[in-house]
């Protein structure tokens, strides 16, 4: 018996730190590009890599092969400043673009500019007459404003960003811009300052902290998902702006499976009215606050948009600020939330009255394995998060795209299903049983 005690707990604590979800470290490897379907390019160096994305042409794929690719040592094609141009301003556009690490390793391709104070390399990639564009596998950061710029009033759109570090950003990391920047998938990423925002020389207002992980305005159908976003923060303590913000106009926004941590604010569809964002699906988030951090914290998850719909979000507070979920402006109708776990209140604001399901809102830390590490899986002491609500079709599956539970079963509330592991006859095996 005490054997097969032992092995019951070591199996636990194998599971325990078994990796969590489809995130960062579990991107599923690309396919090499077809050389019947794509012109491609291998490069080595930042000034082959500057020129190939210059002259880039329709049915053409950038491999870049492992290294460090320092953009401030470029002597740039268009003769003006270092940012990695794809399809020009004002050009025709181009088309069936892919940019691409040589490996499936991010962190073997590392791009950068001279740092977040440094004009010299104001962008990583900015996009503009370029359409159904894959950016993936590989790193790129360290520069005056945005790591990843998709200008939409150029015509930008069709973009999916794979596999990719995306850092240390003067302003906003990853960045869409205008109507237009439509349908970008967002798959597998980091996004993250190393240490925190700096007080920048073209924040709003001037030198202030004006950051965002993801930032998209007017921008529509964009997907997020199986991301993890980490210290969107001021090094002065301030508050910086959300981790991730879709507004002015944006729509349909899709944001799930993803972690936040460590950040001043969360996930934001709208900000300043309930004409900033319509429709939009959270689901399936984790979304944990420092209780020993420093500089302010708002809101983890928030909303302007009428008909968004915020489903089965992990959310922990750790009581740094009042509200878990916050719906806002009288305008910001028939947005539903139901299924989350927190540990503050689901509040509406200034009008603002949220169709509530099934949530709670009484978490504790010992309700998940390690909330500390962000590891929001439920343990046993989590019983009112437990059997509590039927399955929505709308949030059919879990953090670990895991099969909710069925009708007549009740499915629990939160990111992720628990899952009991039972010990037999030597084998280990999950069961939906309680």
């Amino acid at each position: 018996m005490f054997l097969v005690r032992h092995l019951s707990r070591a199996l636990l604590a194998l599971t325990a730190n078994a990796a969590l979800a489809l995130g960062p470290e579990q991107a599923p490897p690309l396919p090499p590009p077809d050389p019947d379907q794509y012109s491609i390019v291998h490069v080595a160096t930042a000034q082959a890599l500057a020129n190939a994305c210059w002259n880039l042409t329709s049915n053409r794929a950038i491999v870049i092969e492992p290294g460090t690719y320092d953009l401030s040592t470029v002597t740039f094609p268009n003769g003006v400043d270092g940012r990695l141009t794809v399809g020009r301003f004002g050009a025709t556009p181009i088309t069936n673009i892919q940019i691409r690490g040589a490996t499936n390793n991010p962190g073997d391709v590392v791009i950068h500019g001279a740092g977040m104070l440094e004009p010299i390399v104001p962008y990583g990639f900015q996009l503009f007459t370029a359409r159904d564009v894959t950016i993936a596998n590989l790193s790129i950061g360290r520069v005056y404003y945005h790591a990843i710029g998709i200008e939409g009033v150029q015509g930008a759109r069709n973009v999916r960003v794979y596999n990719v570090r995306a850092f240390d950003a003067g302003q906003q990391i990853i960045k869409g811009s205008g109507a237009g920047a439509d349908d970008v998938l967002i798959e597998f990423a980091d996004v993250y300052y190393t240490q925190g925002a700096l007080a920048h020389p073209h924040g709003s207002p001037p030198n202030s902290c004006y950051t965002n992980g993801i930032d998209v305005t007017g921008g529509h159908r964009w997907i997020i998902r199986d991301s993890r976003i980490a210290r969107i923060r001021c090094q002065n303590n301030a508050l910086a702006g959300p981790a991730i913000l879709i507004w002015q106009g944006s729509s349909d926004t899709l944001i799930e499976r993803s972690t936040i941590v460590d950040s001043s604010r969360g996930i934001a569809l709208g900000l300043i009215g309930s004409a900033d964002h319509a429709g939009g699906i959270v689901r399936n988030n984790v979304v944990r606050w420092n209780p020993a951090a420093g500089y302010a914290v708002d809101v983890p998850i928030y909303t302007t948009s009428p008909g968004a719909r915020i489903l089965h979000n992990s959310v922990l507070t750790r009581g740094r600020y009042g509200n878990a979920i916050e719906v806002r402006f009288a305008g910001a109708s028939n947005v539903t939330v139901a299924g989350n776990l927190t540990d503050a209140a689901i509040a509406g604001r200034d009008g603002a009255v949220p169709v509530q399901g099934v949530n709670e809102t009484t978490a504790q830390p010992g309700w998940f394995v390690d909330e500390s590490s962000a590891d929001m899986r439920l343990t046993a002491l989590a019983t009112l998060a437990l059997n509590r609500m039927a399955r929505r079709a709308d949030a059919s599956d879990d953090f670990q795209t895991q099969v909710r539970r069925a009708p007549p079963a009740l499915t629990d509330l939160g990111a992720l299903e628990f899952n009991d592991l039972v010990f037999a006859d030597g084998f280990d095996f999950p069961t939906r049983g309680r």
